[in-house]
């Protein structure tokens, strides 16, 4: 039965949708009039908005010269350089200049088949520009529900890993302890160029808008020559901070189907972290040698997965193997795989990204009796269990963002990472997992004799210390691992991260995590304070309306067995009231699939000796 909170809230539907309505159709717009009322229901600061990116021009010698420096620097050449001369292209102007000639983009998709399709509509389609997806058919939440169909992804699941909400905090300008300007926000790591995330694309029906689309950065993926310099927070001349681009002749004419370097300039922040740098090969480490020429991006130390993808730590990077060559794709449309706990956004998530798509179910060769005994192991036991014996050490296991320290090199105050474990039973755990997971990133799975429980709450809070976890789990989790795809034994990267909690919008499971506002908590070191100041932006107190809460917040607070999004709490947040900071009751396990090894990975005695080895943190 619906509460009186929730019965109020629907009774608004029907004049807020005939407001929709009267609004498109007094706007006149012929085209994109739902998105253009969509945009209007956003607070000011969220809307897009026309950017002005300058253009490069250059004359034929000037084209000349460049055209034979990139020759010269990538020693091959690139087809572009034709296109553009024969075209007489002297300039690049972002999409528009791109979709002179690729306005339909042709594919097989993963059943083999041809298909042709607008480029545009595969490219806003996809997660690396929604940042979000709906299909999540392997998420289930806390209260026994599948997550399918609701909208989630890193542009509105908060996470405590960065601190930050992706909708609050895209394009920030933080000042150090020495006056300088440094970037910083989740807009660098998406090829969108507006001030603010892609907020409408999350509503049904929405279209992208002409100046969303004449924002996007084609070449942050597809040329060889990006700039990362340029990838730094400016403000445009609209007066609204935004994330610059490398839009130069120079990057235009060096297009090429992505490499591993390409998504490494942001990709590398998640597996290796920003601090890491390859002796072997450091061009895997662009984002890390190009930061900012003048307002440098801010270096997070404590990579989230501690996994690089490098030829020193990845026997894959090392045979020059591409992202690609692992990854199917559909034009835009990326795999990442069937099996995932907390990489929710998926474009293709029936497409499988596994070893055995090269290496076959049977990879150790079979004239020993040691490898048929592996081969054999395969059928509980996954490739990567062995393959990724340790984590690189500057990855975090546990960071406290209530306690903050002065980094010197930066000058900036950054949260506490208490722990930074890189070896099997610490940083690393092993599972059983079918491919599924919780709302909060927790595997699930069954061992064979059907005794595994992956959720104890060993961090439980003490409103809930007398829950029954364990009745909870037979009730809700224990059923839902058996329905599932076979288990596996999973090495698997630990992580637990310590943020502000709205604790009236919390239950056993977790709570709604309170945003930190960036730029003060850098400069200052104080959390709480931070905490308030983000709850002053228009869009946390949209979050905390009804519009919000009819259209998404009940349903993902409820993933959480919590009863409804309780929008009554947004003055107490406000002013740090009824919020504090806690660990999640249980560690997430973040799923690793690179910085695979073949020299170093376990051996049979790692898990099987006289003194028990690993066997004894095996589940």
């Amino acid at each position: 039965m619906a509460s009186p909170r929730q019965r109020r809230s629907l009774n608004i539907m029907p004049l807020l949708m005939l407001l929709v309505v009267v609004l498109a159709g007094a706007a006149g717009w012929r085209w994109h009039a739902w998105s253009r009322t969509i945009n209007l229901m956003l607070p000011e600061d969220s809307r897009p908005a026309r950017m002005t990116f300058p253009a490069q021009e250059l004359d034929r010698d000037a084209f000349e010269l460049v055209a034979k420096s990139l020759n010269l620097e990538f020693r091959r050449n690139f087809d572009h350089v034709d296109r553009f001369r024969e075209a007489g292209l002297r300039s690049y102007r972002g999409p528009e200049t791109c979709l002179v000639c690729h306005r339909e983009i042709e594919f097989e998709n993963t059943y083999g088949l041809p298909r042709r399709e607008d480029l545009m509509r595969n490219l806003t389609g996809s997660v690396h520009y929604r940042f979000f997806s709906t299909d999540h058919k392997n998420v289930r939440g806390f209260n026994g529900r599948s997550a399918d169909g609701l909208p989630m992804g890193m542009l509105d699941r908060p996470c405590p890993k960065p601190g930050s909400f992706a909708m609050t905090a895209w394009a920030e300008w933080v000042v150090n302890t020495r006056g300088d300007t440094l970037s910083e926000g989740c807009g660098q790591c998406h090829i969108g160029g507006q001030a603010q995330a892609p907020l409408g694309e999350i509503m049904p029906y929405y279209k992208t808008l002409p100046e969303e689309r004449d924002a996007i950065d084609c070449l942050i993926c597809h040329a060889a020559a990006y700039d990362m310099d340029r990838k730094q927070v400016v403000r445009d001349a609209n007066g609204r901070l935004r994330w610059d681009q490398d839009r130069s002749l120079r990057a235009a004419l060096s297009v090429e189907t992505p490499s591993s370097r390409s998504c490494l300039r942001c990709h590398q922040h998640n597996l290796g972290g920003d601090v890491y740098v390859d002796a072997k090969d450091p061009s895997f480490m662009p984002s890390r040698r190009a930061c900012g020429d003048r307002y440098p991006r801010v270096m997070h130390p404590g990579s989230k997965r501690g996994t690089p993808y490098s030829p020193s730590w990845d026997v894959h990077a090392a045979a020059g193997l591409a992202c690609l060559d692992c990854h199917p794709t559909e034009g835009h449309r990326i795999a990442k795989g069937t099996h995932t706990t907390t990489m929710m956004a998926n474009d293709l998530p029936d497409v499988e990204v596994s070893c055995e798509r090269c290496h076959t179910d049977a990879p150790h060769e079979a004239e020993s009796r040691t490898a048929r005994v592996l081969n054999e192991h395969g059928a509980w036991v996954a490739c990567v269990t062995c393959h990724i014996p340790s984590l690189h050490p500057d990855n975090v296991t546990r960071r406290d963002f209530s306690r903050t320290a002065l980094e010197p090199e930066q000058g900036l105050h950054l949260a506490r990472d208490d722990q930074k474990l890189t070896d099997p039973g610490e940083g690393l755990a092993y599972v059983w997992w079918n491919g599924d997971a919780t709302f909060l990133g927790n595997p699930i799975g069954e061992n064979p004799e059907g005794t595994w429980r992956f959720y104890t709450a060993p961090h439980r809070w003490p409103e809930w210390e007398q829950y029954d976890y364990e009745g909870w789990y037979e009730r809700v989790m224990r059923p839902a691992a058996a329905a599932g795809r076979p288990s596996k034994l999973y090495v698997m990267k630990r992580f637990n991260g310590r943020q502000h909690i709205d604790l009236q919008n919390a239950g056993p499971f977790g709570g709604m995590f309170v945003p930190y506002n960036l730029p003060l908590y850098y400069r200052d070191g104080d959390p709480d304070a931070a905490a308030r100041a983000e709850m002053d932006k228009p869009m946390m107190r949209m979050m905390y309306g009804r519009l919000f809460q009819y259209y998404l917040m009940n349903r993902f607070i409820g993933y959480l067995d919590v009863p409804g999004w309780n929008i009554q709490a947004y003055g107490d947040v406000r002013a740090g009231r009824r919020v504090e900071p806690r660990w999640l009751p249980e560690d997430a396990m973040l799923e690793v699939s690179h910085a695979v090894r073949l020299k170093g990975a376990l051996s049979c005695r790692d898990c099987h000796n006289h003194d028990g080895g690993m066997a004894s943190f095996l589940p």
